[in-house]
């Protein structure tokens, strides 16, 4: 008999990043851990990309994006594309979830503790997954 698992998790709008001397400012979100989607915009308003992620604690997770170490790839490629997609007049557009649930019979809904990686980087595959079939351009690798 086959298994059936449902992930479901609701956005939050957290606002729109932009640079300060250069440097990305995220919008101000709860220190705690989640998954956040940035959706990017061009001038003209087009979506050119959507990138999805988690971490604990969400605060920390986006000065990464600001100030990227040598070691951190994810950081290091994005932050570029942050830059020049707010420079040449986009938008990127900062979306949260801080509580995600799973459910494998109909009556049964759990909260997913999202202070557990495992937890957090499976609510972001999903929502990775969900953007891929609507068709939008993800960032993700």
């Amino acid at each position: 008999m086959p298994e059936s698992v449902t992930i479901t998790w609701t956005w939050q709008p957290a606002g729109n990043l932009h640079l300060k001397t250069g440097k990305l400012v995220f919008p101000h979100v709860p220190d705690v851990p989640g998954i956040y989607r940035m959706m990017f915009t061009n001038a003209s308003g087009q979506l050119t990309g959507i990138y999805i992620g988690e971490g604990h604690p969400l605060p920390r997770r986006f000065n990464g994006y600001r100030n990227p170490g040598p070691s951190q790839q994810t950081n290091l490629r994005l932050n570029p594309i942050m830059i020049a997609t707010l420079i040449e007049g986009g938008q990127i557009t900062l979306e949260i979830a801080t509580e995600a649930f799973i459910s494998a019979a109909a009556d049964n809904i759990t909260p997913l503790p999202l202070t557990d990686k495992a937890a957090r980087v499976l609510v972001e595959r999903a929502a990775e997954i969900a953007a891929r079939a609507s068709g939008a351009p993800v960032h993700n690798r």
